[in-house]
């Protein structure tokens, strides 16, 4: 063993997704941000550490969390924290860009310059996701060395447990400094004895440097860890043991990159940490993987050879899940808009905002799902979405003269063309290739995508949920990597699963008389549209916008439909008119259905009800009959969404819920609701039947009377 002492690179990163709840941010300051700070301003001058907010958090704290704030000013002013940059709101960097990889990276780098008087060299890469034409960005950037996990060196045929120090890369010539994370820390801290990292350490002595860089919420947020940490003053003995080690240098990344050589070049793979990698995966494809590695795990050498096994890549989230691939899309088109108008005019302060809404737009956390639940939380992906929309109207400004625009484009790369349009007030997005359903229905001036529903999809740990009981779990210190835990009984009964997207102008024929399941009515049905190819067209005026869809003979049948969706330039309203015409010899008895789904902010939150007679939650199931309509609101948004049909129609309702993964366990997440209208039909050849459904947005009407319609 060595007899050099060893660094000992050490740090956290403090981050809070762009949207989410003030109480869950102000939590986290109080039981995480704050008491890991203090620890370190009671350790003294003898540690020196690294720390990295993302600039998003690091606003909130200015604004709401000043004493915080300012702790973490004075530690960077005397030396004991050397605090790193990063996209401003912590974006995947990979997904972005050139223009606006620079523009996040400076825009902290100047944040952190003005507030704290310190030039931040090295960065913070979100989730860690490395491509190789990173390090000549970074160096446009100003950044001088980054951090990754060690799992991407095994990838390169390294084994982490011979890594130490940095080690550079390039891209066309530009270079940056690499710092491997060590996995192995990563598992121990803060779960076990302080002692037993430092006897790994010992056992790294000859590495030069070690590197552990982590979340710095598992210090007080993660469940149990606020009593862990502080209450059993595990942090503070962490600390003191790491002080009293007389071969251990607790030092910062710069301090060691300023004094030592670097160990080697590498050229690093497409990567990202472990679990990353594995969640980026299909369903199927993921389970192969943990078989794999459970059975390699078997053999005397597994665990090394583990080390050559590696996960999807991260942008196949954007497949996994449409929805987030659809904001990833406009975030695309959006940023070369904004790129083009700041070329030309630099200064324009509306595009400036537009541009800050953009950045809003990219933080990571609603683009893919791991155990922290991601874009399965619908405040995360209302906020990103929230943000694009305000960058579009930014961009559009107030001077639209009709405000009707309509283009009809593949604007999601999938080789079919969609129909967008605008309007004064509403954003659709129509996909004839899809059966003419509906996947964007904006309000514009709420800045509020209504149609933004979440998939009811299999996730890998959905078969660990029957195998686990209910248990509450509270207080209990874990790992994210432990057995997580069932917060509530019944989530069996929810994993079912969608078989279209959770769209809307979803339609089908179905037998008369049949009570149909709002949620999931398809397996009843004698012949659904679904997800086929209508034949279509688009006809536009200056003020109107149609798309007209037809089908003839679906599975055979001897009926033809068409199906047109009208948008006017000055009424908040979209209009859906269905004509089916029989040509059978039999007359045709049946029922014609079609399911909306919609979301608002919350199902079971007070001011969020259906406008029917009770006024049922959002999150309620319910049916009435033989009404024209009904209506959602929301009055925290101040939103009303009518549904009224020129029929009566039988109208059922149910919430759309997911089960996922997050840091405390398996939980339902109210994703939105799905609304069934359906009309009776009977028809003799060659008659037609036609209705028409109108579903306006709008500002709520305070004091409304209930809707109340007679048959």
């Amino acid at each position: 063993m060595s007899d050099a002492p060893l660094h000992f690179l050490f740090g956290v990163h403090n981050h809070q997704p762009v949207g989410n709840f003030d109480e869950v941010v102000d939590d986290a300051v109080l039981r995480a941000y704050h008491p890991f700070l203090q620890a370190i301003a009671e350790a003294g001058s003898g540690l020196s550490l690294t720390v990295h907010c993302s600039g998003g958090l690091l606003a909130i704290l200015k604004e709401r969390a000043r004493p915080t704030f300012d702790l973490l000013g004075r530690l960077a002013a005397d030396g004991q924290v050397e605090l790193l940059t990063g996209g401003f709101y912590e974006p995947i960097l990979a997904l972005l860009p050139d223009w606006d990889k620079v523009g996040q990276i400076q825009a902290l780098t100047q944040f952190l310059k003005t507030s704290f008087g310190v030039s931040a060299r090295g960065m913070w890469l979100a989730e860690r996701i490395w491509e190789p034409q990173l390090p000549r960005v970074l160096r446009e950037a100003g950044v001088e060395f980054v951090l990754v996990d060690d799992s991407h060196f095994a990838l390169a045929g390294l084994d982490p447990e011979t890594l130490g120090g940095y080690y550079l890369t390039e891209d066309q010539g530009a270079s940056v400094a690499v710092f491997p994370i060590n996995q192995r820390l990563r598992y121990l801290v803060p779960f076990a004895d302080p002692a037993e990292s430092v006897r790994y350490l010992e056992s790294r002595r000859g590495a030069g440097a070690v590197t552990m860089v982590d979340d710095g919420e598992k210090f007080g947020v993660w469940p149990g860890t606020d009593r862990l940490v502080y209450g059993e003053r595990w942090l503070a003995r962490f600390l003191d043991t790491l002080r009293a080690t007389p071969w251990l240098r607790v030092s910062t990344f710069s301090r060691f990159l300023d004094t030592e050589p670097p160990a080697g070049r590498v050229y690093l793979p497409t990567a990202a940490y472990t679990e990353m990698g594995e969640w980026a995966l299909p369903p199927a494809a993921a389970a192969e993987l943990h078989d794999a590695r459970a059975r390699l795990a078997a053999l005397p050498d597994g665990e090394r050879l583990s080390r050559l096994l590696r996960g999807g890549f991260f942008r196949n989230f954007l497949i996994k899940y449409p929805e987030i691939g659809d904001a990833y899309w406009k975030m695309i088109r959006l940023s070369r808009r904004v790129h083009e108008g700041l070329t030309a005019r630099p200064r324009d302060p509306r595009l400036l905002a537009a541009r800050e809404r953009l950045w809003q737009g990219q933080a990571n956390d609603a683009y893919w799902h791991g155990v922290f639940g991601g874009c399965y939380l619908p405040h995360l992906r209302r906020a990103v979405k929230s943000a694009l929309i305000g960058c579009e109207r930014r961009l559009d400004g107030p001077g639209k003269p009709l405000g009707l625009d309509c283009v009809r484009a593949d604007i999601d790369g999938d080789g079919v063309a969609e129909v967008v349009v605008r309007t004064r007030s509403l954003g659709l997005t129509l996909r004839p290739a899809r059966g003419g359903s509906l996947t964007e229905l904006l309000w514009l001036s709420g800045e509020m995508d209504t149609a933004d529903v979440l998939t009811r999809r299999p996730e890998p740990y959905h078969r660990q949920v029957a195998e686990r009981p209910s248990e509450a779990g509270a207080g209990e210190v874990k790992t994210i990597h432990a057995a997580p835990a069932v917060k509530e009984a019944g989530l069996t009964a929810l994993l079912r699963y969608d078989r279209f997207r959770r769209a809307s102008l979803l339609d089908g024929l179905f037998p008369p008389g049949a009570e149909l399941d709002p949620l999931d009515p398809w397996d009843a049905a004698r012949m659904v549209v679904g997800e086929r190819p209508l034949e279509h067209e688009v006809k536009t005026s200056p003020r109107e916008v149609a798309l007209l869809c037809s089908l003839q003979r679906p599975d055979g049948l001897p009926m033809a439909l068409q199906k047109s969706i009208v948008a006017m330039a000055d009424d908040p309203a979209v209009t859906v008119t269905y004509r089916l015409r029989w040509e059978g010899e039999e007359p045709l008895v049946g029922q014609w259905a079609v399911q909306w789904n919609l979301t608002l902010s919350a199902g079971e939150a007070p001011g969020r009800y259906y406008r029917v007679a009770g006024r049922p939650s959002l999150g309620s199931r319910g049916r009435i009959t033989a009404v024209h309509g009904l209506a959602m609101v929301d009055e925290w948004l101040g939103c009303e969404l009518a549904l009224r049909g020129a029929n009566p129609a039988d109208i059922a309702w149910a919430p759309v819920e997911t089960v996922s993964l997050s840091e405390t366990g398996f939980e339902r997440i109210y994703q939105g609701s799905a609304l069934l209208f359906s009309w009776p039909l009977r028809l003799q050849a060659g008659q037609t039947w036609e209705t028409s459904l109108r579903v306006a947005i709008g500002e709520t009407a305070a004091g409304a009377a209930e809707t109340r319609d007679s048959p």
